[in-house]
Parts: structure tokens; sequence; C-alpha cells
């Protein structure tokens, strides 16, 4: 019914209600969520009670489609309930989703060509590059020149890791020392705000290894690039949500005004060119200085026959930017809410640390600690930041298996989140196992005879035992030939910023019973205010 509303044509009075309503959510996305201490439920009942007040039933659809966008993960959570594996629909304020949790049917949309189901095209529509990204002229389907991301991130940057793994974690370290001072007491107790040090954290590891060390210490760089992803989710969420008459205008306008794209993009613009014009001094056999960073990986391996412009390096690296801070420094944040919840799992694994060593951990690249890497993988099984992953867009009419079928322009993707919580997958669903994935003999191994292992840390299910970054038995990085390529990277720096606040200080929560999440659409984001206590370890 919604679908079929959106498809026609609307009268005045529901553009100017969608636009009380766009109002409403940039106000939301810009000042309301920073600084608020509650969870999304007084909103949802906000939008039930007019509900209540509307007569019109298809009105009634339409504003119900509406509440998705703070009530997203658990709409779609009661549908997964409801559907028996079978695939299901969820209606959007702008598009429809076809959800799909059956192995098979994700092997089928993994082995559809691109030009049938395109993850490019859904991630252009999340993004919105044209007006957040400076004009970066995405493709609907991933072309071969794609190539360079692939080999940057999956093979240079993780074989790069044992060399940079030891400087992020100095620099990280060092970063958390100087906010903490910064901090306020509060009964003789520092009060931290605990995803602005994560965020940073990611972001300054990120920057050195995408741009390199000197813009990693530029603090007006840094600046700007964390505005930069706040901002282009806000641009990005207002212009998907208008009708397209007016979305143009209004993405111009917001870009304009939110400019911290174009700044993010001129800091940048003048170190690529000059790498550009080191490639070529190199060619003529003069000396220039060796960089091992992203910039420069993603410019050497770029197509031979047809290489990329300065301008075409620069939007990958914006696109890459945004992805790996905002994900990476969600997940990272919930384990350490989930650290908080349960204590008692934080003395082993500062035993794994200083038994294993921060050395053998560098020179792994980030492999080691299979105790962590566990806890981590708990944590984001209860706890993801996406209810929905392996996401496509439909840009030719696509048939399941079982007959169920995805029109042009709508999305297919899997229940992420539904199936980390199905009974089905796994054993005492809902309880909090944060050794639930480690190999039972590496466990016995990490408790002496003298310590025995206690029955909260033992596998409640055998046979289960895989890696944060493993693709077999969940849909955190996607599916297949589009999964995360930067997914190894991501493992090992939220390996070292759980490490790093485990071994340098004791840390509780200011208030254990306070919301500390928020959703929007699919989404589910930690709230800014929620405050720690670090206390140094004696």
């Amino acid at each position: 019914m919604v679908s079929q509303v959106l498809q026609t044509e609307k009268a005045p009075w529901e553009y100017l209600v969608r636009g009380i309503i766009i109002a409403c959510v940039v106000v939301w996305l810009r000042y309301v969520v920073p600084s608020v201490s509650t969870n999304g439920t007084r909103l949802e009942k906000y939008f039930k009670l007019l509900l209540s007040f509307n007569p019109l039933s298809s009105f009634q659809g339409w504003i119900s489609t509406w509440l998705f966008l703070i009530n997203g993960p658990t709409i779609i959570q009661n549908a997964y309930d409801q559907s028996n594996g079978a695939p299901f629909f969820i209606d959007a304020p702008d598009n429809r989703y076809l959800v799909v949790s059956s192995w098979d049917h994700i092997k089928e949309i993994d082995a559809a060509p691109e030009s049938v189901l395109s993850l490019q095209g859904a991630a252009k529509e999340v993004l919105q590059p044209k007006h957040t990204m400076v004009d970066f002229n995405w493709h609907d389907k991933k072309g071969v020149d794609g190539a360079p991301l692939l080999k940057t991130l999956r093979t240079l940057l993780t074989g790069h890791l044992p060399n940079v793994l030891p400087e992020l974690r100095w620099s990280m370290s060092g970063m958390f020392d100087e906010m903490l001072d910064l901090h306020p007491v509060v009964n003789g107790n520092k009060h931290s705000p605990i995803f602005s040090m994560v965020i940073r954290g990611v972001a300054q590891s990120n920057a050195f290894a995408f741009f390199g060390k000197e813009l990693s210490a530029n603090k007006n760089f840094m600046k700007t690039g964390m505005t930069f992803i706040e901002e282009t989710i806000v641009i990005a969420e207002v212009v998907r949500l208008l009708p397209s008459r007016f979305s143009g205008h209004i993405g111009r306008f917001l870009a304009r005004k939110l400019n911290s794209g174009n700044r993010f993009y001129n800091a940048l613009e003048p170190v690529v060119t000059k790498r550009f014009a080191e490639r070529e001094r190199r060619k003529l056999g003069y000396d220039v200085p060796e960089h091992n960073d992203c910039i420069q990986w993603i410019m050497e391996t770029s197509p031979k026959l047809k290489p990329w412009t300065v301008q075409r390096v620069i939007h990958e690296l914006l696109a890459v930017w945004f992805g790996s801070v905002h994900i990476t420094s969600t997940t990272a944040c919930f384990a350490l809410f989930d650290l908080c919840l349960h204590k008692e799992y934080i003395q082993p694994l500062r035993e794994e640390i200083e038994k294993t060593t921060w050395e053998a951990f560098d020179q792994s690249g980030g492999k080691l600690f299979p105790l962590m890497d566990s806890f981590m993988k708990e944590s984001a099984r209860l706890t993801p930041v996406e209810s929905v992953s392996t996401r496509r867009k439909a840009l030719k009419p696509f048939q399941l298996s079982d007959g169920t079928q995805v029109e042009t322009g709508q999305w297919i993707c899997t229940a992420a989140r539904g199936m980390n919580l199905d009974p089905a997958n796994y054993a005492c669903t809902n309880e909090f196992y944060g050794f639930r994935f480690v190999e039972p003999q590496v466990l016995e191994r990490a408790f002496s005879v003298d310590s025995p292992l206690p029955d909260n840390f033992k596998i409640p299910e055998p046979g289960k035992a895989s890696q944060f970054v493993e693709l077999s038995d969940w849909q955190l990085w996607g599916t297949g030939r589009s999964a995360c390529i930067g997914r190894w990277y991501a493992s090992a720096i939220i390996k070292v910023m759980l490490g790093l606040f485990i071994t340098k200080w004791n840390i509780e929560l200011v208030d254990p019973s306070a919301s500390r999440y928020f959703s929007w659409r699919t989404f589910i984001y930690p709230y800014v205010g929620t405050k720690v206590i670090l206390k140094p370890r004696a």
C-alpha cells in the first residue's frame, strides 16, 4: 500500500506534511541526537500518538512507514520473528526492502551479477555522494576499475599492519591521556564521554593509515574530517527523504552550508597532487620520498591504461574514510559498553595481552588475542551496528528461487540482527557468552589448574568457534565477493583500542541503568552523552 502511495502523484498537502517532517528530522539529527540522554522510545510514543488522531487509513499507513526511521531495528526484528525464515518486505519512506535470512537465498544474492543487484547502487542511495562528497559521480554498478581499492585495503593495508600497529597504539594511548586530562571531575572521579574518545581514536588511526603522518597530526584537518562524517549523514538523510523534484536543490544548498566535504577535499587535494608529481619525478630518475599509506597505494594501483585522476583518488578516499570511521567506532564503543557490563571478562583479557605481548600481536598483523576476538564477536552479535546487511539495489527485476521478486529500484538485503538473535543459529541466544567463539582447547589453556574455567566462561554450544572477521556464520561484514575488504584492519584497530582501555584503566559506566543507544533507520548508534569512569590501574 505504501509503495502504491509513493508511486502516485502527491497532493500539495502531502508535500507540506513531508516538508514539516523533514525539518524535524534535520533538527533532530543535527542538534538533538548529540545531546539527548533518553532513547527513541519517547519519540516512538509521539508518532503512535499521531496515529491515534488520524482517521484516514492510507495516511495512517504512510505515517507508520515513517515510524521506520526511528524504530527500524524493532520493526525488522518483529517481521523476522513472524516470517519463519521466509523473505519479507519492509516499507521505508523512500523505498521498499526485501529482507532474507536463508543462506541459500544469501548465496543467490551473491551470485547475481552487479548489473542486476548492485551494492554500489545501494551505497550511492545511502551516502548521496553527489551532494556529500563534492560531486562524486558514482555509477550504479561497480566497474572493473574498482581493483585499486580492493588491492589497497585487502592486501597492502593489511600487509602493512605489522609496521603501523606499534605507532598507532602509541599515538592512540597519548591522545586518550590528553583527552582524559580535560574531562571533568565529579565526586572525585573523571567522567569521560566514551564515544568521543572512541571515535577520535579510530579517526586518528585511520588518518595515519590512509593519509600519512603529517595530515593525521594536523588538528584542523582531523576536526574537518570528523565534521565531514556527521554532515554526510545529515545531508544524505535529508536528500533521501525529500521528493526527487526538490532533493537536488536542497542537497546543493545543504552542501554549500554544511561544507565540510569541500574543506576536507581541499585539504587533501594539494597532498595528492604532490604525490602525483613525485610519481612523475621518480619515473625520470629523481629521488623522492617513500610513502606507505592509502593515498600512495590507490594511486600506484590505479588502471595503467586509464589512470585515476587526482579528483578520483580523493573521491575514493572520502568514501573509504566515511565508512571506516563510522562503523568501526560504533562497533568498538558497543564492545566497551559490554566490558563495563560484564567486568568478569576484563581480567582474562588483560592476562591474554600480558602473556601474548603487544609485540607478538603487532607482528601477527593484529590476528592474535583469540579471547578478545571472541568477546568482540559476541558483543557485535548481540548489539550489531546494523540490522540488515548485504544491501543490493535491484537494477533489474530479480527473483529468488522461492518465487519472491524484488522490483527495479527496490533493495534486497539480509536480516543480520535477526539471524544473530535466532535460537536456531545460537544456543542461549539472548545471553552474553564472551568466549562463545573460542576454540575449546584455546580457552582451556587460558586458565590454569589452580584457576579453573568459571561456568559463565564456558562455551554454550561446541563447534561454533570462528573469528571476528569470518563470513560463513554471520552477516556483519556482508557476503562473498562484495564483503568488507577492510575487516582485518578494523578488527586490529578495535583490539588495540579495547586493549588500551583495559590495561591503562579500570573502567565502569557512570550510570549502568541509563539508555546507551538510539536507532535511525536500520542503524543503532551510541549516545554521545554516555560517560564512563576511568581509574588508573595501581
